[in-house]
């Protein structure tokens, strides 16, 4: 893990996700139409950097879900290029 944790996102209502006829489910929906439907909002987003910090820094929490229009296998590369991966995590 990171020796900095980044905060959870401070989401002003300007967000592509908290959109009046934007569907919450699909950050986490397992429907493949919801999920791409999902990282195009985010690929719009002004908070986008500090969603992807965040989830970087807290794989747990953050899931399977898309965040920063990256799902979890994506944040599992980027922390294992960035080196944010505990040694045992690598096992």
């Amino acid at each position: 893990m990171s020796a900095r944790l980044a905060p959870f996102p401070r989401f002003t209502g300007a967000e592509p996700c908290q959109g009046p006829d934007v569907d919450p489910e699909w950050w986490s929906s397992s429907n493949t139409t919801d999920r791409i439907a999902a990282e195009l909002f985010c690929m719009r987003c002004p908070t986008r950097e500090a969603c992807l910090a965040w989830a970087l820094d807290h794989p747990t929490e953050a899931g399977d879900a898309i965040w920063a229009g990256t799902t979890h296998n994506r944040r599992y590369q980027l922390r294992r290029e960035f080196g944010l991966i505990a040694r045992e995590e690598k096992k």
